[in-house]
């Protein structure tokens, strides 16, 4: 039952008793800002009566500065309400508004529809704490239902009036309707206004013959589920079901749907917010968020988000940290952004935001641990990060990202991992499959002290990719690289010690395209590879040696038939083994030279990414190559320890013949 706090007060005026009075003022604890309104409403009528309250109620009010409270949320509830278990809150906003340090918000399963944005953080050992009571169960949605009327325009093909008032989330600085907003990058791999005014500027990614007509929006539908795609005109709308487009002037959505289902008698959701779980102030600290769902918003592209004059385009995901630190994100879905899904980082430009009320950034970040998260089919980057320092990302499962197929120049912040510089931090663990393109891309490196380590990389354009790096002495061991079309590259970058990997179902296993020298001190010296073990199908390793310094190679196991992939040094002829290790042994020392590598002729390799099963077949003549343990590579992938030396690839054991490896014990989307 809702209590009457206005009534509960003139009883106790009435009564002239303090107890009672100071009962109802720790009754609203919860709400501190409660307090000082009744406390303000009473002073000028009856102060002589509630002095003595007051006065036990700000010592207990003080007491309960240093006591952790609990707030509860349920879809059943009223945000007048105190927040207690029989209580609670409607929306979780308002238990963020009156969560302080060491407060827990419990969610209740069910649907919010709202963005939510803490006013205030934690402090280190007190946390704020957002919970989902049941895993999963608390789906908050950046969308929201649009019932129509809906008017049959064709065959299919219905519209219905999209009203601005839906749009409630307005603190960017380019608005809130997200469907009269433009994309800063046109998806899909096509060239439109973006790319057309780009030219008009001579910008970098310009196309003069791009279509000048040709703009998608931040919007986003869906139909029980699952999203439409934006059509670019009404033409294209008529082509094809499964598509949706806006006509502006008219402001309606126009919809095509595949017979016989019809709007009205569907669930229709449109992306009504910016974003889903991000503060508006900048630079919070200790907040946790554990067991959401959080799906639909209309997030820009971060094109050029680095510049000065485009605050609109920083990086804003779905659920954001706004330049925060120390944030501890577990057990949640982040899907469906029109964008990112996550950011981690700096955002952009020191000087501007891309909220209004031009907060400057913080000078550093970081230090968020994001671990056992499930982040699926977001437009653009799963993760994006700029310079957040000291992440750690365990245990999540990254897929299906880029869903939008954001490729071509100006279109570099997409993928399943997508982080600038990461210094010192951990990559380990992780399942990344099936994200348009790249699978882990750590453009200007991966920072000093950085460890990719054990990761499950299936099914991508690039595995892991190196771009634009300084000497950053990062190690990348233990990994699984399947099926991508190069496995590792590195692009003008170096400083990686790449070691006890598989590379499998590669056309290139290791790449070191030559490139153009661009602005910046970047460098190729220092790549080592050691006890890998390599299968391509075209060439081994690519690698540049002219202007570089601080090669090795060491027990590395290729797996080539005869006649099959080559090795190659840019700018000289295809080599087979032999010339290679004799290229190198002219070059570097013998023990740096892949002389103690080996070649086998034959080992099977399949992979089943649904049970996330790795089969292996190992003939008996062949034994992997012995490299000598180096600190920190003690462990394989699955956490057994060598106590000398190591063999060759991310497994201690690799018996001889048929062997099944399950490479990811945990729960997938497609199985429990």
């Amino acid at each position: 039952m809702k209590r009457d706090w206005d009534s509960y007060w003139a009883f106790a005026s009435d009564a002239h008793e303090p107890t009672v009075m100071t009962h109802a003022l720790l009754s609203i604890f919860s709400s501190p800002k409660r307090i000082m309104t009744f406390l303000a409403n009473r002073l000028a009528a009856s102060w002589r009566a509630w002095l003595p309250a007051l006065t036990v109620s700000l010592c207990l009010f003080a007491c309960r500065l240093g006591r952790a409270e609990t707030f509860h949320v349920s879809p059943k509830g009223t945000d007048a309400a105190s927040g207690s278990q029989q209580d609670p809150f409607r929306t979780v906003q308002q238990a963020a508004d009156v969560a302080q340090p060491g407060d827990v918000v419990l969610v209740r399963p069910g649907t919010y529809r709202e963005r939510v944005s803490p006013p205030r953080g934690g402090s280190a050992g007190k946390p704020i704490v957002f919970r989902s009571v049941v895993r999963h169960g608390a789906i908050i949605k950046g969308s929201d239902l649009i019932s129509g009327p809906w008017k049959e325009e064709a065959d299919d093909i219905w519209s219905a009036a999209v009203s601005p008032e839906l749009f409630t989330d307005t603190a960017h600085v380019d608005g809130g309707n997200v469907f009269e907003i433009p994309l800063s990058s046109t998806p899909w791999g096509r060239e439109g206004r973006p790319e057309y005014l780009r030219s008009l500027e001579n910008e970098r990614g310009g196309n003069p013959n791009a279509d000048p007509n040709l703009v998608f929006t931040l919007g986003q539908v869906f139909v029980n589920g699952h999203p439409l795609r934006q059509a670019g005109s009404s033409s294209e709308l008529a082509s094809a079901t499964d598509t949706w487009w806006y006509e502006r002037a008219t402001r309606r959505l126009h919809v095509h749907l595949p017979p016989p289902l019809s709007p009205a008698e569907e669930t229709v959701e449109i992306t009504t917010r910016r974003r889903i779980f991000a503060p508006h102030k900048r630079g919070l600290g200790h907040i946790h968020l554990e067991g959401f769902v959080f799906e639909h918003c209309g997030n820009q592209y971060p094109t050029d988000f680095w510049m000065k004059e485009k605050p609109q385009q920083q990086q804003a995901g779905a659920v954001g940290t706004r330049s925060g630190h120390h944030w501890v994100i577990r057990h949640n879905i982040i899907r469906l952004a029109k964008s990112i899904g996550l950011d981690l980082g700096l955002e952009g430009h020191p000087d501007t935001d891309l909220e209004t009320g031009r907060q400057k950034r913080p000078g550093s970040n970081g230090f968020h641990v994001v671990e056992d998260n499930w982040i699926l089919d977001n437009g653009a980057a799963g993760t994006a990060s700029y310079f957040g320092s000291h992440l750690s990302l365990r245990r999540n499962v990254i897929v299906g990202n880029n869903r939008l197929r954001f490729i071509g120049d100006k279109r570099w912040e997409s993928g399943g991992l997508k982080l600038h510089r990461p210094k010192r931090s951990v990559i380990e663990g992780n399942y990344i499959a099936f994200n348009d393109h790249w699978g882990i891309w750590l453009d200007q490196g991966p920072g000093l002290d950085t460890r990719i380590n054990g990761n499950l990389i299936v099914g991508h354009g690039v595995g892991l990719d190196f771009e634009a790096a300084t000497d950053d002495a990062a190690v990348a061991v233990n990994n699984v690289l399947i099926n991508n079309r190069v496995g590792i590259s590195f692009r003008e970058a170096g400083g990686v010690l790449v070691a006890h990997n598989l590379i499998a179902g590669a056309d290139t296993g290791i790449d070191m395209p030559v490139g153009g020298r661009r602005p910046g001190n970047w460098t190729r010296d220092n790549v080592f590879l050691v006890g890998n073990i390599i299968d391509a199908k075209n060439t081994m390793v690519k690698i540049v040696d002219k202007d570089s310094s601080g090669r090795g190679f060491t027990g590395n196991l290729y797996v080539s038939a005869e006649g099959r992939p080559k090795w190659q040094v840019y700018g000289k002829p295809d080599m087979p083994f032999p010339t290679w290790q004799a290229y190198w042994s002219d070059r570097l020392p013998h023990e740096a030279s892949d002389t103690t590598s080996q070649l086998m002729p034959a080992m099977e390799i399949s992979f089943d990414p649904w049970a996330a099963e790795l089969q292996l077949t190992l003939p008996d003549s062949i034994s992997p190559p012995l490299v000598t343990i180096q600190d920190g590579m003690e462990a394989d992938y699955l956490g057994q320890a060598a106590a000398s030396n190591r063999p060759a690839g991310p497994l201690l054991r690799l018996p001889v013949g048929e062997s099944r490896h399950l490479l990811w014990p945990h729960p997938l989307p497609w199985r429990p």
